[in-house]
């Protein structure tokens, strides 16, 4: 099972255990959109740049104008030259891989200042790795130097800030993060099935991609079948997927009843329109009701406060009164004057001489007759 913080520091990872972070970014000021092949390009140096920075791919949805990636952070560790090596060939290619044998060589025959150089080399290699931010900083830098050589762009094309949350296991959550993520294409009207958007890895672990599956099983778990995968994870898309659709009723439901003219979307129908409407319009006239009631009650507390304090004059001003000189000087009927005084007596405030008597404050050390 993965143990994973409610953390949104991206950099925060406990010391014992491994992490799974949503991680989630938007193309600057939204003027350019991702075609298909430069989807297909990101997926791709998306899964290499995982592979070197040790990271498994849970999910992911690239958008024409942002991407999600659910990923899964292990706990670092040390990693020997020909892994080093290994990894650095996967990003960069395999002629730089060579490359790199060949300085390694060079240095090796000079003096102990190559070893060392070798060492340092490699050092700076393993920092990148095993870090979220590295990871995203080298996805979006190769992606961004690709994409402004094919249109002969300059500068930035991602928004500088990114999305970072670490996401908790309990309570599902990593299925539910991923579940989120699968449903973009549905919410934005990009397909009308769950399994057909390409660009997801959902529509990919159907398929039988690899590495899709290997998301899924961290997902869900190595006990279950891929069509057992598949079943699970479709019901609780199913379940999200009505929630999304209740929430866009409501949020239309609520702008109608302030004067906004919208129509129905993708997700909602006039049906399930209205059916939020009338809800709210419930929810607000028992809201109504309510606050009627508390200032109701807010009203008898000031006027039973105002009688207690009259109570308490009177009893100031006359030695040992009785019921019906209270009742009198309070502009009260006696039977609502017994029932402040049998309040007053059970808090304790005032007491009667003896049954029938008069009454007055009850001072410390005496007792109620």
């Amino acid at each position: 099972m993965i143990y994973c913080s409610q953390m949104a520091n991206s950099n925060y990872r406990t010391k014992d255990h491994d992490t799974v972070h949503h991680l989630v970014s938007r193309i600057a000021h939204r003027v350019y959109f991702l075609k298909d092949e430069e989807r297909n390009d990101f997926i791709e140096m998306m899964r290499r740049t995982a592979e070197f920075c040790g990271i498994k791919l849970i999910g992911w949805c690239i958008m024409t104008n942002h991407f999600h990636i659910l990923a899964y952070l292990p706990q670092r560790r040390d990693l020997s030259e020909e892994e080093v090596l290994y990894r650095y060939g996967i990003l960069k290619g395999g002629k730089a891989k060579e490359e790199m044998l060949q300085s390694f060589a060079k240095w090796r025959r000079q003096d102990a200042a190559g070893e060392k150089r070798v060492e340092e080399w490699l050092l700076k290699i393993q920092r990148r790795m095993y870090d979220v931010s590295s990871y995203m900083k080298i996805l979006k830098q190769w992606f961004t130097v690709e994409y402004n050589r094919r249109y002969s762009h300059k500068g930035t094309l991602w928004e500088s800030a990114y999305f970072d949350k670490v996401v908790s296991s309990k309570d599902r959550g990593v299925q539910k993060c991923l579940g989120y993520i699968h449903l973009n294409p549905i919410r934005s009207a990009s397909a009308t099935r769950y399994d057909g958007y390409v660009w997801s890895s959902y529509a990919a672990f159907c398929r039988g991609d690899a590495v899709a599956t290997k998301g899924m099983i961290i997902a869900y778990g190595e006990d279950l079948s891929h069509s057992e995968i598949k079943c699970r994870h479709e019901e609780l898309l199913d379940a999200l997927l009505e929630e999304e659709k209740l929430r866009r009723a409501e949020d239309i439901a609520r702008k109608r009843l302030v004067g906004y003219d919208l129509p129905a979307d993708s997700l909602t129908n006039e049906a399930m329109i209205i059916q939020a409407a009338a809800h709210i319009e419930e929810v607000r006239a028992a809201s109504i009701e309510l606050k009627i009631e508390e200032e109701v009650g807010s009203r008898r507390k000031e006027k039973r406060a105002a009688l207690e304090k009259a109570v308490i004059d009177a009893i100031i001003s006359h030695q040992d009164i009785n019921i019906k000189t209270i009742s009198d000087i309070i502009d009260q009927p006696m039977s609502s004057t017994y029932r402040i005084l049998a309040r007053m007596k059970k808090f304790g405030v005032i007491e009667q001489i003896c049954y029938g008597g008069g009454w007055r404050l009850k001072s410390l050390g005496s007792h109620t007759a």
